[in-house]
């Protein structure tokens, strides 16, 4: 038995359910529940996302069957807050490979539920995850040196920021441009970098351009495919669909 969360489900055959699965111990599979949905299962309430649950499997191949999910904790999320985890469970759908362990971002999500399911400030909970994915990914970068030559980011000096990926180091280099007004660059001095780098983001100022930060760190990693939960989440806020 080990901890999981149901990331999305699918009915399955007529009474079985497909599950994306994210688990402390095997990080995100695909598993089937033979009989989820028959009315004498009581593994139905279970398999909600956003309920933590303890599993054991059975199976040798990639694909596991589910012999048993016990509830341990449920997280109960509405409007806003609901379309911001399905938000964070899209992310992990997109981005972690399959099979591949991660105790440490599993302890990361289950804190974002929780705040989630406070009455915390919304926008900092998602991103100080998304920040944290890109570490777990691999693809984290530094705040206190550029990624160019190394060097010790000048608080006078201005900088573009690049996104990363698994072939080039993403974070800040050395900019002779001062401002842009192209969407997809961010341009700042080193005195604004060391105040993302503090995640003070409760100051409207530093949430904006740390959002504007993730957004174009994650454009490489989701490509054209639009994300449905942000378009949920944007239409929740009564924002553009065209996120900042």
């Amino acid at each position: 038995m080990h901890r999981a969360v149901v990331l999305h489900r699918w009915p399955w055959q007529e009474h079985g359910l497909l599950l994306d699965v994210f688990s402390e111990q095997h990080g995100r599979f695909r598993a089937i529940s033979k009989y989820a949905r028959s009315r004498r299962s009581n593994l139905r309430a279970a398999l909600e996302p956003f309920t933590v649950i303890d599993i054991e499997l059975s199976g040798r191949g990639e694909m596991k069957t589910l012999k048993r999910a016990d509830v341990q904790a449920t997280y109960s999320l509405q409007r806003v807050r609901l379309y911001s985890a399905l938000y964070i469970n899209e992310l992990l759908q997109r981005l972690l490979p399959e099979h591949t362990e991660m105790p440490g971002l599993f302890a990361d999500y289950l804190a974002s539920l929780e705040l989630l399911a406070s009455d915390t400030l919304l926008e900092p909970i998602l991103r100080q995850f998304e920040y944290r994915l890109l570490c777990h990914l691999d693809l984290g970068f530094s705040f206190t040196h550029d990624a160019e030559q190394g060097n010790a980011i000048s608080p006078a000096q201005a900088y573009r920021f690049q996104a990363g990926s698994h072939e080039q180091n993403g974070g800040f280099v050395p900019s002779s441009l001062t401002t842009s007004r192209v969407a997809d660059m961010l341009i700042i001095d080193g005195a604004e970098i060391a105040r993302l780098a503090a995640f003070d983001l409760e100051n409207p100022q530093v949430l904006k351009q740390f959002k504007r930060l993730m957004r174009i760190a994650y454009a490489p990693l989701l490509g054209s495919k639009p994300l449905r939960s942000r378009e949920l989440l944007l239409a929740s806020l009564g924002a553009p669909q065209r996120a900042e």
